[in-house]
């Protein structure tokens, strides 16, 4: 995209902020779907083990199963839609990607109401097709009308209102299926998925009309990128690619499980119905703490930069908070973990962009949600497996599992500030001034993506 083009998208401001607001309502019932199993973790238990004729460590299994397989066709088909956006834009595969969202959900919920593991793993997966492929091409999305503006904030904004879904979800669902049961608490989520399907076909249609106006293609890539120069980007790429494969196993495998992690550790004297809405109060502040926090906090990092000081400071908080959840209260543990994830994700997703050229950003992006998915894939099945191992009540090699993850978080933080590594400079500066920066030192994208100062 030309500066010229680029300033164009730019001066529309009615189309960038409604583009804006469609992502995010495009995340919201996605987010709130997604977490719906762990909310009704018990629930879910007390529903299906009598049906399915299977116990507590079965059950562990497949309710683990549940967040592997939404990760599985992630491992790939983000890098493969991701290069697709470089290449053909993201129009398309937003509405194709927001349907099958929706297809997914209403899919798992059949297979609860019928206690068929199959049914609710296939939904999943479906679900999962969906899912993180369309973030990626949200993404993109947005950096085409932020890009050198508030595109800290634009990301941070769409990520506080999606997790605004899970954080509605904690507190909704566990009183839904009080009220309605667990079926009705997870039709629901489907509805709201519908709801976000609109916001995501609207927000393609927009794009489209405005991008015509302002004379911008849809892609602007005609660069001859193949695979092969993936493994051509550069060091400092690589090195957020890892440590967001890292910190996110940090986080959402445990909140995953945090709900039967409460009820059986800290809440466990309590009665049932009690000790589920506690757990679930303790778990909305995650989310909740997210959501308020990473758009202003957006703002500082596209005014301040310190990017690689802010990722440093997630790590180092992810390590404590683990450190010290047996000695806290489950509301400071959730909290703290709010905090690592707001400013972890605040500072990292606009990172990725001045490490790459632009026409190479989906293919960024999806390289670093594939390997993020390898990583959701495995972790819950290891916490399911220490889970089962370790019997119902007794949590401690969980959390020294996810101990070991913020540990690696903060070795891997720490070579960002190694002084022989191309293009740091980049990520400590505001989002103006690195964005200049970038162009002003642009090369063509291969020398950029072999580490010859970065972008």
């Amino acid at each position: 995209m030309s500066n010229m083009q680029g300033s164009n998208l730019h001066a529309n401001r009615f189309a960038r902020w409604s583009i804006l607001f469609l992502t995010c309502g495009g995340l919201f019932g996605q987010f709130f779907a997604f977490d719906i199993p762990s909310a009704l973790n018990e629930q879910m238990k007390h529903l299906l083990m009598k049906p399915t004729g299977i116990n507590e460590q079965e059950f562990a299994y497949y309710f683990s199963l549940l967040y592997s397989v939404y990760s599985i066709p992630n491992v790939i088909l983000p890098l493969v839609l991701g290069m697709a956006v470089d290449r053909c834009g993201c129009r398309v595969l937003i509405v194709l990607l927001g349907l099958s969202v929706v297809l997914g959900h209403i899919l798992f919920v059949a297979g609860v109401s019928t206690a068929s593991w199959s049914m609710m793993l296939a939904g999943r997966a479906l679900f999962g097709l969906g899912g993180e492929s369309l973030q990626v091409a949200q993404n993109c999305l947005l950096f085409r009308w932020f890009r050198g503006h508030e595109v800290a904030f634009a990301l941070g904004l769409n990520l506080s209102v999606a997790r605004a879904g899970s954080v509605l979800n904690d507190v909704v669902s566990p009183w839904a299926a009080q009220r309605w049961g667990v079926v009705g608490a997870m039709w629901l989520g489907a509805a709201l998925c519908v709801g976000s399907f609109a916001c995501n076909a609207a927000s393609a249609v927009l794009d489209k009309v405005e991008g015509q106006k302002a004379g911008v293609p849809e892609s602007s890539n005609d660069e001859n990128f193949t695979v092969s120069d993936i493994f051509r980007m550069s060091k400092l790429y690589w090195l957020l690619a890892s440590l967001c494969v890292i910190i996110y196993c940090g986080i959402l495998p445990f909140n995953n499980i945090a709900s039967a992690f409460f009820i059986e550790t800290r809440f466990a004297s309590l009665p049932l119905a009690e000790a589920q809405t506690q757990a679930g109060n303790a778990m909305s502040l995650l989310f909740l703490s997210s959501a308020i926090g990473t758009p202003p906090f957006g703002l500082l990092v596209d005014h301040i930069g310190l990017r690689r000081h802010f990722l440093f400071f997630s790590a180092g908080l992810l390590t404590t908070t683990y450190a010290t959840i047996f000695a806290v209260s489950p509301a400071a543990s959730m909290l703290s973990l709010g905090f690592v994830y707001m400013v972890f994700a605040g500072a990292l997703w606009p990172s990725f962009a001045l490490t790459v050229p632009q026409n190479q950003l989906g293919t960024a992006y999806g390289v670093a949600t594939a390997l993020q998915n390898a990583g959701l894939a495995a972790a819950p099945l290891i916490v399911g497996h220490l889970q089962a191992v370790s019997g119902a009540g007794h949590f401690e090699s969980v959390i020294r599992f996810f101990l070991l993850f913020g540990v690696v978080g903060v070795m891997v933080s720490a070579a960002l500030f190694l002084p022989n590594l191309a293009g740091t400079h980049l990520l400590d500066l505001p989002s103006l001034e690195a964005e200049r920066r970038a162009k002003a030192s642009e090369r063509t994208p291969l020398q950029l993506a072999a580490g010859g100062g970065g972008k």
